[in-house]
């Protein structure tokens, strides 16, 4: 089943800065590339369903999930969208997620057309009373990079053709990737694959993450050092902010002597490598049991 629409709508794009403010996580960037990815030929873009939470009030949206949806845009202004595949998709969802809710929807390209105002509009009753949210992602790579941008929209007392019906005004608001941790660490991992030739990465061993952290951490200091030398000799002016963001960085660490220090770490890397022994000798031994066992 899908619902089909005309626009004769007036669409106007103005950014602006808002009240409103838009977190995505990087499982939600990367299902709206691989659905780019998949997509015919002769579709000139995609579109889905975002999911997440809302703040009490409604102006901060976090998304964390999100599923494809088929549709047809036609040059007449003609939208289709499949309801009832929205509809189980998002029953499935609940089942797995109950706090998640739609929050609005995405589209791939650069840019909005008329036809987005009419989907705009569907995904307004499914989010009502709150505005739903409009996720763009460039997949053009325009200046070289995959560019995320976020809007909402209201309606205008602009006249759209002769029934006098009124446009919708786009609003560009603030967009920003939010990661924990984990997902920091997936990130990085995938980050590595840019530098080889065949863009694969591999999981790094605990060695190999701790010499990357190591090599990280020694960067941060040089770029901490040389801005602390650029403001002393007066070629840079000093920023009150990021000088007291240093003040608390030096008073949390605990002053310790060089040579302790060293002898600390070299014990805590000799536990590590006595772990990872460990784990390779017990890897071992499970394997030679099981094939006994096969023997046997």
């Amino acid at each position: 089943m899908t619902d089909s629409f005309n626009s004769n709508f007036l669409h106007l794009n103005l950014p602006s800065s808002t009240g409103f403010g838009v977190s995505v996580a990087p499982l939600v960037l990367f299902s709206i590339l691989d659905h780019h990815l998949r997509k015919d030929d002769a579709q000139p873009r995609v579109i889905g369903a975002l999911l997440g939470f809302r703040s009490e009030d409604g102006s901060e949206v976090e998304v964390r999930n999100c599923f494809p949806l088929s549709h047809n845009e036609a040059e007449d202004q003609q939208v289709a969208i499949d309801t009832e595949y929205l509809a189980q998709m998002y029953s499935l969802h609940q089942r797995i997620n109950t706090r998640e809710v739609i929050v609005g929807w995405y589209s791939s390209g650069v840019e909005i057309n008329e036809n987005s105002v009419w989907i705009h509009e569907f995904f307004a009753n499914e989010t009502a009373p709150l505005a739903p949210v409009h996720l763009v992602m460039d997949t053009t790579l325009s200046n070289d990079k995959l560019g995320v941008r976020s809007y909402i929209s209201s309606p205008i007392g602009i006249s759209g053709g002769p029934d006098q019906t009124p446009g919708s005004m786009f609003t560009q608001i603030p967009c920003e990737v939010k990661y924990c941790d984990v997902e920091r660490s997936g990130l990085d991992v995938i980050s590595l694959a840019k530098s080889n030739p065949d863009s694969a990465s591999s999981l790094l061993s605990d060695m190999d993450n701790l010499e990357r952290s190591i090599y990280q951490i020694q960067d941060m200091i040089e770029t901490v050092a040389n801005y602390v030398d650029r403001v002393l000799d007066r070629s840079e002016v000093e920023n009150n902010v990021i000088g007291r963001h240093l003040m608390d960085i030096i008073t949390a660490v605990p002053r310790i002597d060089a040579g302790e220090f060293e002898k600390t770490f070299n014990s805590h890397l000799q536990d590590l490598l006595m772990v990872v022994y460990l784990a390779g000798l017990t890897r071992t031994q499970l394997a030679i049991a099981e094939r006994l066992q096969n023997l046997v």
